[in-house]
């Protein structure tokens, strides 16, 4: 699904809920809540995946070169002796 169907489906499930009591009257006010919560939620993916695909495209667009396994290795038993010989 795309963030445009999510902000779609959002808007839907908020129209429906504040449709509700007109379109049946004998509906409860879970129903609306009920709505709204989905509505939350579809809203809430549609900033996930926003976010998710900001991150991809930063690091897509990261020219910093890369490191090899051995270099990070390196790196990280370099960064452990030394949290395990600090006082």
């Amino acid at each position: 699904m795309t963030t445009a169907t999510h902000y779609e489906n959002a808007n839907f499930l908020r129209e429906l809920a504040e449709s509700l009591p007109r379109i049946r009257p004998q509906g409860n006010q879970a129903q609306a809540e009920l709505l709204q919560r989905l509505a939350d939620d579809e809203l809430a993916q549609a900033q996930h995946d926003e976010w998710v695909r900001a991150k991809v495209a930063a690091a897509r667009a990261d020219k910093r070169p890369g490191m090899s396994t051995a270099q990070l290795r390196t790196l990280l038993n370099t960064r452990y002796q030394e949290l395990r010989d600090a006082p």
